[in-house]
């Protein structure tokens, strides 16, 4: 059976963005710092709330702290609290659909606009940045598939199974699949007849 990895997703985001689907691919870039945050910190207790989930803002911003921290497109964009800028913007563009991110209380003061379809460049004015789409995606898809080879897996974000799938077009997943449901077919016919026979005797 096959399985969704991180790769798969740094895929899906390059190819979102190779068919200027900007905001597939930052939403996706946006998203895989809580993929590997949760992988990264899934057995340190300062990390999970007394319920046992995850504590979601910390986990993103440490992850983005210690594994983005050596990007300096990353940080001369969006500043040296660029982790917490990144978790403002994947909050905004997840939950509530901003293409841009007002000031807010950063040292620096600066909000931040989106660019798309331009060099890669970022500009910098009196009270914004304008960040290019496609760059900062390309950057995070970047750090996280040396994370992922960093975590200690040789094969890297490849690595990464955590969601089994039905593949229709691979051979072994079909046949898999259609024996899987014959299977239930017949349970379920099986359970019947002995019912029919039960209620006739």
């Amino acid at each position: 059976m096959s399985s969704i990895t991180i790769a798969d997703f740094i895929k899906s985001g390059r190819q979102s963005l190779a068919a200027k689907n900007y905001w597939s691919a930052l939403s996706v870039a946006l998203m895989l710092p809580s993929m590997c945050s949760r992988l990264a910190y899934a057995d340190k207790a300062e990390y999970h709330k007394p319920n046992g989930d995850f504590k979601d803002k910390k986990c993103y911003i440490d992850w983005c702290s210690y594994n983005i921290d050596k990007d300096r497109w990353i940080i001369s964009c969006l500043g040296e609290n660029f982790a917490e800028v990144l978790y403002d913007i994947r909050c905004d563009i997840v939950h509530a659909g901003c293409a841009h991110v007002y000031p807010k209380n950063y040292p620096d003061g600066l909000g931040f606009y989106f660019s798309i379809n331009d060099g890669g460049t970022s500009t910098e004015m009196t009270k914004y940045r304008i960040v290019s789409v496609k760059t900062l995606c390309e950057q995070i898809f970047f750090n996280v598939e040396n994370w992922c080879y960093k975590f200690g897996l040789e094969s890297g974000a490849s690595s990464f199974a955590r969601t089994q799938v039905f593949d229709r077009e691979i051979k072994d997943d079909r046949l898999l699949y259609q024996r899987l449901c014959d299977k239930d077919r017949a349970d379920y016919l099986e359970e019947q007849f002995h019912k029919e026979n039960s209620t006739n005797q």
